[in-house]
């Protein structure tokens, strides 16, 4: 029983990991056989996902045409980044008055990896740890729970996100540092500091959104497409 939803789990996970990292890019024909090709499953697991991905608009059918990839809602995107940010803050704040050594040290081993990761060129791996740092801070303080929400209803930021990483920040090795100054200023208790950073590290659409879009203009749903500057996005 354990392993059929496990593979059941693994197949929607790998197909929405697929999607975000654009190895199934936005407006992609997809088919449950390649799929099943691809993956090397059967075909419940592989309509099973495509029903869940459906249902988060990853994936939409049109009647004799054929199964597509959607494409990417800056909207929701916005939307997405507005709650994590107002979220995320209060957590890392919840998270800097209860830090020991114990979540210190799960914490640095994440940023130790990451640092591998960059150091070896793995944008994928260095991604997944992004993520990871920000899942073990949420599960520090007990609300695991409300991460796994904000992933369910993020993917479209996620999908932005890993365009974002791949054309901007991995050659500078951004994110990394900007982890290691959430961990100190949560580890030295300056709580307002804490709020900044995290804010500051959420807030990476404003100034990448154009960029992004223009590189990628087949990406994007266009009428969903209205970049923001600092003054729009403060309002939201």
């Amino acid at each position: 029983m354990m392993q059929n939803i496990t593979l059941q789990d693994q197949t929607y996970e790998k197909l929405r990991e697929m999607i975000i990292k654009t190895e199934l890019y936005p407006g992609q024909k997809i088919s449950e056989s390649s799929l099943m090709e691809m993956l090397e499953v059967g075909r419940t697991p592989i309509r099973e996902s495509l029903k869940q991905l459906k249902k988060q608009g990853l994936v939409y059918t049109f009647p004799q045409s054929g199964t597509y990839v959607s494409k990417i809602d800056m909207e929701q995107a916005i939307h997405s980044r507005f709650v994590r940010e107002c979220v995320e803050k209060e957590v890392m704040v919840e998270l800097s008055a209860n830090m020991d050594k114990k979540a210190e040290q799960r914490l640095q081993t994440i940023l130790d990896e990451q640092k591998v990761q960059f150091e070896k060129g793995n944008i994928s791996g260095y991604h997944d740890l992004d993520n990871e740092f920000h899942r073990t801070c949420y599960e520090i303080v007990g609300k695991g729970q409300i991460w796994s929400w904000i992933k369910e209803f993020s993917v479209h930021l996620d999908r932005f996100r890993w365009l974002h990483l791949k054309n901007i920040t991995f050659d500078y090795n951004q994110i990394l540092e900007e982890h290691k100054d959430i961990l100190a200023a949560i580890k030295a208790r300056k709580t307002e500091e804490v709020k900044y950073l995290v804010v500051n590290h959420i807030h990476f659409m404003v100034k990448s959104q154009t960029n992004i879009i223009d590189k990628y203009p087949e990406f994007f749903l266009k009428e969903k497409v209205q970049p923001l500057n600092e003054a729009e996005d403060a309002i939201l």
